[in-house]
């Protein structure tokens, strides 16, 4: 699921990135993250640095990223530190976060939604987590509605079945979100 975060947003740009990662604390996005030395920055918020301490102990193969010396740990509130991000100051932006209940209900409204665009960069990317489509039809329906509103670039929702167990498949959802790129005509 990591690498399928990231690669949707790996190829769809072509140009050195700087890239947020919202939640992520067990380490499995950075890892996927720092394989690529066309990154230059990345940030990761995550608010449960708890997360990150069991990943690091427990699942240190998951959570490599965290070594790489491209990587800035932000440990709190996602909503804070964007709202106090400069302006365009990233190329892609990861939102790898639980379910959208209790506080992590305000990652999937607008306003937070309206934070990120802001701080992506004019044909910037967003990627986060969705929900199931077997299950949250109408969350989906709204955070498509409202990212298709704010970014007027793309915005799809996408899916994978990916084996676990015997006999078990995990359902990956996904959107995927594109800022629309600026043309500016020099007269």
């Amino acid at each position: 699921m990591e690498r399928c975060l990231f690669l949707m947003v790996f190829f769809s740009l072509a140009r050195k990135m700087n890239v947020l990662v919202v939640g992520g604390g067990d380490g499995g996005v950075l890892r996927e993250i720092s394989r690529h030395s066309s990154v230059e920055s990345i940030d990761i918020c995550e608010i449960d640095k708890m997360v990150i301490d069991v990943s690091k102990k427990f699942f240190p193969e998951l959570a490599v990223g965290f070594e790489d010396s491209r990587v800035h740990l932000h440990v709190g509130d996602a909503v804070e530190f964007i709202r106090n991000v400069p302006e365009g100051k990233y190329d892609a932006i990861i939102v790898d976060s639980s379910d959208p209940v209790g506080p992590a209900q305000e990652l999937v409204e607008r306003p937070f939604f309206e934070m990120l665009a802001r701080a992506l960069r004019p044909g910037g990317v967003l990627c986060n987590m969705a929900e199931s489509m077997w299950l949250h039809t109408h969350l989906i329906e709204d955070m498509v509605s409202v990212c298709q509103k704010i970014f007027k670039g793309s915005v799809h929702y996408a899916w994978t079945s990916v084996p676990t167990y015997p006999r078990w498949m995990a359902q990956n959802n996904v959107m995927f979100s594109r800022q629309q790129v600026l043309v500016l005509a020099l007269d």
